[in-house]
């Protein structure tokens, strides 16, 4: 969980949250503050995939495409 944070946060400026009581450690939150297009949607939806990638989970995105790295 904290790699895949970090990774997004770092690498992608995507934020993500932990499950809370219950399913803390088994899920993790997407959350926005205001307006989201579909494409916000589709950006994060391309990070998440590629950063379980990098913290050694499969995962494809090929229904989603590849993601833009935010620099």
């Amino acid at each position: 969980g904290q790699a895949l944070r970090k990774t997004l946060e770092d690498e992608y400026e995507v934020v993500l949250a932990e499950g809370q009581t219950k399913v803390a450690g088994k899920i993790f939150r997407i959350g926005h503050l205001g307006h989201v297009t579909e494409a916000d949607i589709d950006v994060t939806l391309k990070a998440i995939s590629q950063a379980l990638n990098k913290v050694g989970f499969k995962a494809s995105s090929a229904s989603i495409g590849a993601p833009t790295q935010r620099s």
